[in-house]
């Protein structure tokens, strides 16, 4: 077998990606350990930035690479679903602040959506990216499913939903110091809102409050975009 052979083969095998993905992210998480966890280091950040060149070199299709990770993206679930521990414990504070919570919920994930999709429209954009935007607020699971269903484009609705959950964990605590937020609940929640898992996992970083209010935030909005998004599309 030649080197060139062995290449396409080596490129073309499943675990070969999985293997690069993987540790591109445990560089990335000692990066940001070293670096005193500065939201500028994000660990998928530091992924990206190493294994980007490594597609782009490799010649690899996306749809390739994307499908060479069905094992990782199959614990999305299971690593969204663990998230429900430290919102078990908090169940109290969640209970006190039930209605605001219902309240900031709905208004908050719908005009994620519409502000989103409204400048898209302004910039001219076609009806399929508004559409993939659409489900930037929605953590990855829930998002790739509800893309499909709506006809939005997977690969692009992932991308916005990674990009939000960066933006938003890049820009947290600047957020925070110019609303003047200081309730780590509030903080918890408005992360899991609008940046879903990465969010999410930020918060906990802050308390196990916030990481509670952060799951309740990301889960319920979960299921609350999974049934108005498909039934806005079908009706408009």
């Amino acid at each position: 077998m030649n080197t060139e052979a062995l290449f396409l083969y080596v490129s073309s095998t499943p675990l070969t990606w999985l293997i690069v993905t993987i540790g591109a992210y445990k560089i990335g998480m000692f990066i940001y350990e070293k670096t005193g966890k500065r939201p500028l280091f994000q660990p998928i950040i530091i992924a990206l930035l190493l294994i980007l060149p490594v597609l782009v070199h490799s010649d690899i299709p996306y749809q390739t690479y994307f499908s060479s990770l069905n094992f990782l993206h199959f614990f999305l679930g299971p690593a969204t679903v663990a998230l429900a521990l430290p919102l078990y414990k908090n169940l109290k504070h969640i209970q006190a602040y039930f209605v605001p919570i219902l309240i900031t919920l709905v208004a908050g994930g719908v005009f994620a959506i519409i502000s989103a999709v409204f400048i898209l429209w302004v910039l001219g954009a076609s009806h399929t990216t508004m559409l993939s935007m659409s489900t930037k607020s929605i953590t990855a699971p829930i998002g790739i499913i509800i893309a499909q269903d709506i006809g939005a484009v997977v690969s692009l609705s992932i991308a916005f939903i990674t990009f939000t959950g960066l933006l938003s964990v890049l820009f947290r605590n600047s957020a925070f110091k110019l609303f003047r937020i200081k309730s780590d609940a509030a903080k918890g929640f408005a992360l899991g809102l609008i940046a879903h898992a990465l969010g999410t996992s930020s918060a906990v970083e802050i308390s196990e409050k916030a990481a509670a209010f952060g799951a309740l935030a990301m889960g319920f909005s979960g299921v609350l975009m999974a049934i108005l998004l498909p039934l806005a599309v079908h009706f408009l």
